[in-house]
Order: structure tokens, then C-alpha cells, then sequence
């Protein structure tokens, strides 16, 4: 699978997440660019990159990308960024949780990690959607 599939992958990953509620503000912005993982694998202007289809895309090529390219160090961080992307206007919607697992699911990094990641970063788990589960 090619580099080029991969940096679109992550930048859409990182363009559907920071543009869940509308659209990308400063903090979301500070954090991609203080992204170690964007950084590497950046293809395009996350605020221009086109995100229709983007749960077909991750279901399939993007996510098998991502799963079959980045180390499991790299996926951690991966993940961690896009928590902090949710996190970064203080409120946590339902849907980006939604977001967060079908990216999480489609990489091979387990709910588990995920959780643990949103705990470490202090959001509160007592959400009624996806990984609600896990808190309890």
C-alpha cells in the first residue's frame, strides 16, 4: 500500500475528528501541530482535505492502511492525539466518541487502549455512548 494512501489516511482521521462540531478552532489546530504522528504522515491541508466517505474509507482502505503501516507505538499516539483533538474544546459529545471507536475498531487498536487513553487524558467516561461500557 503506498505512503500517499497512508498520509491521507491519517489526515482525514485527524480532519473528521477536529471538524466534528462544525469547525476547526485554535485549539484544535495548536494540537495538529504540535502532532508528532501529523507531522510524519501529513498529506494535504487538514482544513481542505475532503472527508466525504470517510467511514467507508476508514472501513476499508484507510483503516487497513493505518493498521498494516504504523507500529502499535505509533497507533497509541495516533490515538491519543485524536483523543486530545475531542477533548480540546472541553466538551465530549457522544458522537465523537462514535468517531473515536470506529477509527480505533478499523485500526486493530482495541476499545481497552482506548479507554485507557480517555481516562489518562481526564474525560469523564460517563458517557451514554460507545465505551460507556468500559467505564463502569
Amino acid at each position: 500500500m503506498s505512503k500517499e494512501i497512508l498520509n491521507k489516511s491519517i489526515t482525514s482521521c485527524f480532519a473528521k475528528i477536529a471538524r466534528v462540531d462544525g469547525s476547526i478552532g485554535q485549539e484544535e489546530k495548536d494540537i495538529m501541530n504540535s502532532s508528532k504522528i501529523l507531522k510524519k504522515y501529513k498529506s494535504e491541508d487538514v482544513e481542505t482535505i475532503n472527508t466525504n466517505n470517510f467511514f467507508n474509507n476508514i472501513q476499508g482502505e484507510f483503516g487497513k492502511s493505518i493498521k498494516e503501516n504504523l507500529s502499535d507505538e505509533e497507533k497509541e499516539d495516533f490515538i491519543t492525539d485524536l483523543v486530545s483533538l475531542i477533548k480540546s474544546d472541553n466538551k465530549v459529545h457522544d458522537h465523537e466518541f462514535f468517531l473515536l471507536g470506529h477509527v480505533a475498531n478499523s485500526i486493530g487498536y482495541s476499545p481497552e487502549n482506548v479507554a485507557e487513553i480517555i481516562k489518562k487524558k481526564g474525560i469523564n467516561g460517563n458517557s451514554s455512548g460507545w465505551f460507556s461500557w468500559l467505564f463502569g
